[in-house]
């Protein structure tokens, strides 16, 4: 019971060990001590300089030896009560930390068609570069006019695309000469199409009424990419 007391006060095991084995015998060397104890000299010594500076032990010299001596066990209280004070004096930075404005991830749902033009024009206005997994023609299937208009802004933007497919979509997918496509087998596609752009990662469900999932967190975006570039690697040209 005592053990695990002093272990949540921060004490060591071997702090533990010769705290306990001094209150017992009273003062002694620390050859003694390690007889007693059974630790390695070497480590008693830096052990009983940390147990010296939390005020645990005293230390005095008789005959040119030194002989160490455990405190009271009121010492204890005391050294709770330095930590207690060094804990008010952190409190307030700590609070600081605690109020800093951290990132929310914000997940927003968008339906129809007008749903993922929604999209579309998010991604012309953050004229970035942007990744696909999964394309087949789905959005040349929907927006026959209007993805032409889209492919001849993002080429006017200067906006690269990078596309993962199936090889049998190939001709299904229309492109500028900046689109990048390779290719993978089936068993790395899912039914969705997935599109990462700036810090946003947009997860399109092509079953009626057509819905997209639009995820705004920089990690989750990274993570995307990363996992892209991992397939892109291994993917045929």
């Amino acid at each position: 019971m005592e053990t695990k007391v002093l272990e949540r006060l921060g004490l060591t095991s071997a702090e533990i060990d010769i705290y306990t084995t001094l209150l017992k015998t009273g003062p002694i060397t620390a050859t003694i001590i390690s007889k007693k104890t059974k630790l390695n000299r070497s480590h008693i010594y830096d052990t009983l300089t940390k147990l010296t500076d939390k005020g645990l032990i005293s230390v005095f010299e008789k005959n040119n030896t030194k002989f160490f001596d455990a405190s009271p066990p009121e010492k204890i209280k005391d050294y709770m009560d330095d930590i207690r004070v060094e804990v008010q004096k952190i409190l307030p930075t700590l609070r600081k930390l605690k109020e800093i404005p951290k990132p929310v991830t914000k997940v927003q749902l968008f339906q129809g068609k007008q749903g993922l033009k929604t999209i579309l024009k998010d991604m012309l206005r953050e004229k970035k570069d942007y990744v696909v997994f999964g394309e087949e023609g789905q959005f040349q299937s929907i927006f026959p006019i209007y993805i032409q208009q889209f492919l001849r802004d993002i080429k006017h933007y200067k906006i690269k695309e990078r596309l993962l497919t199936k090889e049998e979509t190939k001709s299904k997918i229309l492109r500028t000469k900046d689109t990048q496509i390779r290719f993978l087998e089936n068993k790395f596609f899912s039914p969705t199409t997935t599109v990462v752009y700036g810090d946003k990662v947009a997860i399109f469900i092509w079953s009626e009424p057509y819905n997209v999932a639009l995820i705004d967190d920089k990690e989750v975006a990274r993570s995307y990419l990363s996992y892209f570039e991992s397939l892109w690697k291994i993917a045929k040209p």
